[in-house]
């Protein structure tokens, strides 16, 4: 895809993501567009350079108004938490609705933003793009899995391309990052963290990178598992307990050690700017 002849719409303009989604493609792109769900919203969270249109997920209308023109949706947006009626309606129903406008506008290329949960509550094993998604009752999980195969079986004249990071972490608005930090400031004890848990960690900016690489170089179809490392939590937020200076508690549940290939991305020419060791070094400093 040609982007500097592309128009973009950018989803989830107020999360870890989309901003940083949206900015990025500034430098590539014709004209950059983002989602808000109110003018309220747009005005408190838009910034230069970037075109705010007005939409929801759950509003046909305003996301076909929003799609108009344009050549590459990202859909950055998701529901995180464990309302199964919240998860059902952002997850399946909105991203049903973008698919339906996607086709009605034309949509050229479609990248969307998944992650690598929809394996399923795994604790071991190694996952490659071609592992089977395992049946889950997790709601994240299973409706993130059907956002996929909704994509998947409703774009037929979009090429599509699915991103699955993992714990993707930041210095700053990411729960993997800075939210870490706070959340270990105010706690008696840290208890959330298991010694011997592997995370598949992703820098913030390192996903942007790799959405721009696949949204010129991937094809029709094209998969990726988005992360830069299975990084042990020795190397990560065993760190951040001993700059907390807090008292410690192991889990009392089984080590999370699944695994995940990063084989394909990198053979598309992916190359981080960000590293763990550099992140890490960023996130103790602020204690």
């Amino acid at each position: 895809m040609n982007l500097k002849e592309s128009t973009i719409l950018v989803t989830g303009m107020t999360g870890t993501l989309g901003s940083r989604v949206a900015r990025r493609f500034l430098k590539e792109a014709r004209e950059v567009r983002g989602l808000y769900r109110s003018q309220e919203q747009a005005d408190q969270y838009a910034f230069k350079g970037v075109h705010a249109v007005i939409g929801e997920l759950g509003n046909p209308d305003s996301l076909l108004t929003a799609l108009q023109g344009v050549d590459l949706l990202i859909h950055c947006a998701a529901y995180l938490g464990d309302d199964p009626d919240l998860a059902q309606e952002a997850n399946v129903t909105g991203v049903q609705h973008l698919a339906d406008a996607s086709t009605k506008t034309r949509v050229k290329r479609i990248i969307h933003i998944s992650t690598t949960s929809v394996y399923g509550e795994v604790v071991s094993g190694h996952f490659t793009e071609t592992s089977p998604l395992l049946p889950s009752e997790h709601v994240y999980i299973h409706t993130k899995q059907e956002s996929e195969h909704l994509l998947q079986e409703n774009t037929p004249d979009s090429d599509l391309i699915i991103l699955r990071p993992g714990s993707i972490c930041s210095e700053k608005q990411s729960y993997w990052g800075d939210r870490q930090v706070e959340r270990m400031k105010e706690a008696d004890v840290i208890t959330w963290v298991h010694p011997d848990d592997v995370v598949p960690w992703v820098h913030t900016d390192n996903l942007v990178e790799m959405i721009v690489l696949v949204a010129t170089n991937a094809h029709n179809g094209d998969i990726f598992n988005a992360i830069d490392a299975n990084l042990p939590e020795t190397d990560f937020r065993m760190k951040l307990i001993t700059a907390s200076d807090k008292p410690y508690q192991i889990p009392k549940r089984a080590a999370e050690h699944a695994t995940f290939a990063n084989d394909r991305i990198k053979q598309l020419g992916y190359i981080p700017i960000r590293t763990p060791e550099l992140t890490v070094e960023q996130l103790v400093k602020s204690f």
